[in-house]
């Protein structure tokens, strides 16, 4: 199986969040930002948006997300970032559908139009943030860079997602060693073997029969 990714769906389905985080606040206005709004974006690209909201719709949009994006597909996650996840007037969450590859994740800034970046955070709950799933993302965007001819970005994401799991970084190539991270954590997470296994699958997909070399 080869990799195919339709850019004409990341382009719908990025159109439908905005129209539909815009619609949850009517004075809200959401818009690209990074490689897509710059227009350098590739097909590997993620889905990155600032949804900038009322200062009394900030909580509220935050809850909120995941039951908004439920009415555009399927949530297969929704998360937090853990240097955010208490700011009160500025919240970055990362979210993926069912039906989208894995590039292709939701990077949603959410700010408050009063938003204060010096606001001091309460404390955020302990368990409220996944390494393994982290490590995971590392393994996703160490085969993004692979594919764009990045093998240094390449080698750095994946050996920063050995660091997340605390496991030392095998001593094969930086390429074989995203196949390695993706097959440890399913050999030893049950909660995350699923989400290993697509990206294994993800992994055999962009590189073919070549999957060893690199």
């Amino acid at each position: 199986m080869t990799l195919e990714l339709d850019v004409a769906q990341r382009t719908r389905t990025t159109a439908a969040i905005i129209e539909a985080l815009q619609g949850a606040c009517p004075d809200s206005i959401c818009e690209l930002r990074g490689s897509l709004a710059a227009g350098t974006a590739d097909a590997y690209s993620d889905i990155d948006l600032r949804w900038t909201v009322g200062d009394a719709d900030f909580h509220g949009a935050c809850r909120k997300v995941g039951q908004m994006l439920e009415g555009i597909g399927e949530v297969a996650s929704l998360r937090a970032d853990r240097d955010s996840a208490t700011h009160p007037t500025y919240r970055l969450m990362f979210a993926r559908l069912t039906a989208l590859p894995l590039f292709w994740r939701i990077d949603l800034e959410i700010i408050s139009r009063d938003h204060d970046p010096e606001a001091i955070q309460p404390q955020r709950k302990p368990g409220s943030w996944s390494a393994t799933n982290s490590a995971l993302m590392c393994a996703v965007a160490a085969i993004k860079a692979f594919l764009r001819r990045d093998p240094e970005a390449g080698a750095h994401l994946v050996s920063k997602g050995f660091e997340r799991i605390h496991i030392p970084v095998p001593a094969v190539s930086p390429r074989r060693q995203v196949l390695v991270l993706a097959e440890t954590i399913y050999d030893a997470d049950d909660a995350y073997a699923p989400l290993a296994a697509q990206v294994r699958q993800l992994y055999r997909e962009a590189f073919g029969g070549h999957e060893f070399d690199g």
